[in-house]
């Protein structure tokens, strides 16, 4: 079966880039199945096509984090899943990143990137927040690392070395703020 190959719309924001990095750390759940299991086996036009996954807590997601999915076995292309990334949850993230960070859009583009993916991931770091806020780079950076999922990741052995690299980005981020 073919497909046309899929292309990544271009990147003109700043919101676009965090798209891009968010498109970059994560990754999506393909469904070969479901390529196999169209009827008229035309050319996809957007290239592969994506499958709704379980979360921990038990709800489907698909694409890039949608939680819109109801079950199992939806369907999704990688265009119909870069465009819920860029105009549904980018901006809803971008509104988080906010709330916990009032100045956030006074951070250089970087940062502002960084957080919003480590917002993305689930921001749990109250004390890097504070931190944060008092503009106090450094240490941040040494706080956002001192987690137990940073540990872990780090750990030989460990299957979530994709953890640490997101981890260690923003503690890169922070730091670099701070040389500004």
């Amino acid at each position: 079966m073919e497909y046309l190959p899929y292309e990544q719309q271009p990147a003109v924001t700043w919101e676009d880039r965090a798209a891009e990095r968010i498109m970059q750390l994560e990754g999506l759940n393909y469904s070969f199945k479901a390529i196999h299991q169209r009827e008229d086996y035309s050319l996809r036009p957007s290239g592969r096509v994506t499958v709704s996954y379980p979360e921990e807590n038990g709800a489907y997601a698909k694409d890039y984090g949608d939680n819109s999915a109801a079950g199992p076995n939806e369907y999704s292309t990688e265009l119909d899943a870069e465009m819920t990334l860029k105009n549904q949850l980018i901006p809803e993230y971008i509104e988080r990143s906010r709330e916990i960070f009032p100045e956030y859009d006074s951070y250089s583009e970087n940062l502002r990137i960084e957080i919003l993916q480590s917002v993305y991931r689930g921001w749990d770091s109250t004390e890097t927040a504070k931190l944060i806020r008092k503009k106090d780079w450094f240490l941040a950076s040494i706080e956002f690392l001192n987690h137990d999922d940073y540990r872990a990741a780090i750990a030989p052995n460990s299957t979530t070395r994709g953890v640490a690299r997101r981890m260690e980005a923003l503690a890169d981020a922070l730091q670099k703020e701070g040389e500004m």
